[in-house]
């Protein structure tokens, strides 16, 4: 694979992570609110998972960059 499209993916699942947050961020509930409805468990989970979710994009996101540039010993010329 072209070792720029390997960039562009990293980049994209980057992106993914920020979208991520921000759907969290604009859909989710706040803290406060979710104390006083007595759903607060609920809330760590979804930020658990979307946190989760985040992390993993940034690793994918990390190696498939470090992979186009060519720092992966598997994908060096």
């Amino acid at each position: 694979m072209n070792r720029n499209l390997w960039i562009v993916v990293g980049i994209v699942v980057l992106a993914m992570a920020v979208i991520n947050v921000m759907l969290g961020m604009n859909l989710v509930p706040a803290m406060s609110e979710a104390e006083r409805r007595g759903t607060i468990a609920g809330w760590w989970l979804i930020w658990t998972v979307i946190g989760l979710a985040v992390v993993s994009s940034v690793a994918l996101g990390g190696f498939l960059i470090a992979a186009g540039l060519g720092k992966v010993p598997e994908t060096a010329d």
